[in-house]
């Protein structure tokens, strides 16, 4: 299913687990990088629009790799959609290759704008999209980006992390240097163990995810890093206790 499940799958991975899991869907089930950004496009704006169905006016910062790409592929969505779309490139487009590429000129295409980023500029939209950075992440941020992640928290407005909350490890959850303090985040084609991990619910609120309709089949080919612990699994566990069952 391409939008967000209601509950969320037990199966959870590290992040070379999730890119061997695409790189399954892309060289053995026919399905392109760029189908894929498409429709992780597609089911963040059905999180968000569900989320905050009242709101009008995005603002989406976009850094780089296919982080940046969901980004893009989400303004040209809500574009089309008749929503206010302020698209923020913090850094630089000439930079952007491939699908992420591919993803900012089909934007500009439709008619979008993308303006530069500024420590100084402000944000007061509706809703604020964190497209900057996904699971690569593997030291501290410094520069435009750390500068973007510190204005996106002191804007005072809500926030929608894609995939993972910029500077967070994707496989420990710890903060690198500084990370974005969502209020929803939705993830996608498997559940990162940086999500669960460290002080990682500190930052990625509530918790969303969507498989991008990869088959289930390519799921079979990637073992399970660990599970969560759900509710029916923790009553098998904590058996009931005695009233008198305590030092009261």
């Amino acid at each position: 299913m391409k939008g967000a499940r209601a509950e969320l799958p037990k199966a959870i991975y590290t992040a070379e687990q999730v890119r061997c899991l695409d790189r399954i869907a892309i060289d053995e089930f026919g399905i392109s990088g760029y189908e894929l950004m498409c429709r992780a496009g597609e089911a963040a704006l059905g999180a968000l629009r569900s989320r905050w169905p009242d709101a009008q006016r995005l603002a989406i910062l976009c850094g780089a790799g296919n982080n940046a790409g969901d980004g893009y592929v989400l303004a040209r969505l809500a574009h089309e959609r008749g929503l206010e779309v302020r698209a923020v490139a913090v850094v630089p487009t000439d930079g952007l290759g491939g699908d992420a590429k591919r993803a900012w000129q089909d934007y500009q295409d439709q008619g979008g704008k993308v303006e530069s980023f500024s420590p100084d500029c402000t944000l007061s939209e509706d809703v604020v999209v964190d497209g900057l950075l996904g699971t690569g992440l593997a030291r501290e941020l410094e520069g435009d980006l750390l500068a973007a992640v510190q204005l996106i928290n002191t804007a005072g407005r809500p926030v929608l992390a894609l995939d993972i909350p910029t500077g967070l490890h994707a496989d420990t959850g710890l903060v690198l240097g500084a990370a974005v303090a969502a209020e929803l985040t939705i993830t996608f084609v498997g559940l990162k163990r940086g999500l669960f991990l460290g002080t990682a619910l500190h930052y990625r609120g509530r918790l969303e995810f969507s498989d991008l309709a990869i088959p289930a089949q390519a799921y079979d080919r990637v073992p399970v890093c660990i599970e969560r612990l759900t509710p029916e699994i923790a009553k098998g566990l904590l058996l009931p206790r005695t009233r008198t069952a305590h030092k009261g």
